[in-house]
């Protein structure tokens, strides 16, 4: 069913290198948008390694496409990839692990070759059999997670992929306040209601359904205000030849009752005046010129730049500051 002897090649030019690895039509096939996912996380680690070793993080310095901003740019990219290692890459290789372990132990695999096989050794160099007899326990204690569904084939996980489409909602009380959305994925920020449209059919459907469903709140009418392209990034895999960014459909609705966020995506929900909203983008911009910390913004976030980008443009926030 799968190819032993998978080919890799190397190609070198003057303009760089390109590795290649060749599937079989059975390996096509079984892994699908897999593929995707795991060469995206390798090409992160790969690059982030020759950055590494290039010194590129060593300090953070201003760089030709910081807009005036100290290592706006170099902040963003050492984030990005401590948050597709987090989410893509490492857990994804601990399922592999995992689903391996389960199958080989079934198999009859004695503990001493599971301790050697994961490097468990104990102080006299020998195969730790406890170290290994342990984590097996604890690992069919549980039931396979997710990720582990998704490496076996049991679970697709179409929507890790982005579709390039997004909403976003300026949810207003009858006091005139802004509804805001602590995050729980990345970006970490306060963010206004916003989601991709996936299969929701259109966006006025995709910004109902995720104002009623996701934050439970009720609505009568949805305003459009405005829309256009961004190149904000999201927890999603870019499929490659993609450019990471959102076609977004921004609309305005005014409620009345109390938001029910969903877990999985938020952490808390406020709601703010328009001088808290401003002051929150304003700890975005000082963030971005290198003001805050990256400990500082994790204690206490600012607003999402992409939403600092839209409510300036609707008018909702200060446009003196120009820094993007």
């Amino acid at each position: 069913m799968t190819n032993p002897h998978l080919a890799y090649e190397q190609i070198t030019t003057h303009g760089g290198s390109e590795i290649h690895l060749r599937l079989g039509v059975a390996e096509t096939k079984l892994l699908g948008e897999a593929a995707l996912h795991l060469t995206a996380g390798l090409d992160t680690a790969l690059r982030a390694i020759a950055e590494l070793r290039a010194g590129a993080w060593d300090h953070i310095l201003p760089g030709p496409d910081d807009d005036g901003r100290s290592g706006a740019r170099q902040r963003q990219r050492m984030e990005e990839t401590m948050h597709a290692l987090a989410r893509d890459l490492i857990p994804r290789l601990e399922a592999i692990q995992a689903a391996t372990l389960r199958r080989w132990k079934a198999e009859g695999a004695s503990y001493a070759a599971i301790a050697s096989a994961m490097g468990l050794s104990n102080a006299a160099g020998a195969p730790n059999r406890a170290t290994a007899q342990s984590r097996l326990r604890a690992l069919e204690a549980a039931e396979p997670s997710p990720l582990e569904r998704w490496v076996c084939g049991q679970d697709t996980h179409a929507r890790d992929v982005c579709d390039h489409t997004s909403i976003g909602v300026i949810v207003t009380d009858e006091h005139g306040r802004y509804l805001l959305i602590e995050r729980a994925e990345y970006p970490h920020a306060w963010a206004l209601p916003a989601g991709h449209v996936d299969d929701h059919g259109n966006p006025w459907k995709t910004a109902s359904e995720k104002i009623t469903e996701g934050i439970g709140l009720t609505i009568g009418q949805l305003e459009h205000m405005t829309g256009g392209w961004r190149p904000n990034q999201c927890c999603r895999l870019v499929r490659q030849g993609s450019t990471p960014g959102h076609h977004w459909t921004i609309y305005r609705a005014i409620v009345a009752s109390a938001p029910v966020p969903s877990a999985d995506k938020t952490r808390v929900t406020r709601w703010v005046t328009g001088a808290e909203l401003q002051a929150l983008a304003d700890r975005t911009a000082a963030y971005a010129r290198g003001k805050v910390t990256e400990t500082e913004w994790a204690a206490s976030p600012g607003l999402e730049d992409v939403w600092r980008w839209w409510l300036r443009r609707v008018g909702i926030l200060d446009t003196t500051d120009v820094a993007r």
